[in-house]
């Protein structure tokens, strides 16, 4: 411990006073400077675990970083492979309803009536009565008319 030396001009009970009221706050003083040392060292250990921590944060984000790099480079190439796919099911249905158009064409084309050879003459009719009556025809019993 450091010396104290005062100085003044009261008496030497004064005097001795000041030098004990002056070694006490020194006392004082140097008990909370060693408090205050014990709290940086607690706080510096503190402020060593909390960039411990930091750190492996850190690390932990660098790590999930890639990840995400990684999963947005796979869904990109989904996209892209999920692009062609829907381009080719977009041609597949133009393709499909071209043919579907054709066939309709073809259909209607054969539904429609072909011209009639009208000469003048009529269209076969029904045929002549028989001139023989039909025994089915006949009244039962065998009588005639």
């Amino acid at each position: 411990m450091a010396e104290t030396v005062v100085v003044g001009d009261a008496g030497a009970d004064e005097g001795a006073q000041t030098v004990a009221e002056s070694a006490h706050q020194a006392a004082v003083a140097e008990g909370a400077v060693q408090v205050q040392a014990q709290q940086a060292a607690e706080s510096a250990a503190e402020a060593q675990a909390a960039a411990e921590t930091a750190l492996a944060a850190a690390e932990a984000n660098i790590v999930s970083g890639a990840a995400v790099e990684g999963a947005v480079a796979s869904a990109n190439e989904s996209a892209a492979v999920a692009s062609v796919s829907a381009e080719m099911v977009h041609e597949a249905l133009a393709a499909q309803t071209a043919a579907i158009n054709a066939l309709a064409a073809e259909l209607k084309a054969g539904r429609q009536k072909a011209p009639r050879d009208t000469d003048g003459a009529k269209p076969p009719g029904d045929s002549a009565p028989a001139q023989k009556e039909h025994w089915v025809n006949r009244r039962v019993g065998g009588r005639s008319k």
